[in-house]
């Protein structure tokens, strides 16, 4: 029999450790809801000491930034294809799950 292609064929070497180096990137970047709630009370709070030492000019600023991110990774994951909730969570853990890696 010749080579077998598809799903069910062995990988060789090269494959293998492409798919060890996915699989490692995957893992690093990973991110969890528990981090993004600590990086929003991380930023929340970054926003409110800028407001208390900036003044308000400034935490409108910061919140700005910070409400431009999100707005723009829920217009890229709805581009995606996600919908509903599903499309808002993924935007959450995208702008807010730096926090996991902590």
């Amino acid at each position: 029999m010749g080579k077998q292609d598809g799903p069910g064929r062995e990988l060789n070497a090269y494959e293998k450790v492409l798919a060890e180096d996915r699989r490692v990137m995957r893992e690093m970047f990973r991110v969890s809801v528990g981090g993004a709630h600590a990086g929003l009370v991380i930023t929340v709070f970054i926003v409110v000491l800028f407001a208390a030492i900036g003044g308000t000019v400034w935490a409108l600023i910061v919140g700005g930034a910070v409400a431009f991110w999100f707005t723009v990774a829920l217009f890229a994951v709805v581009g995606g294809g996600r919908r509903g909730w599903a499309a808002v969570k993924r935007a959450y853990l995208v702008s807010f799950g730096w926090a996991g890696w902590l």
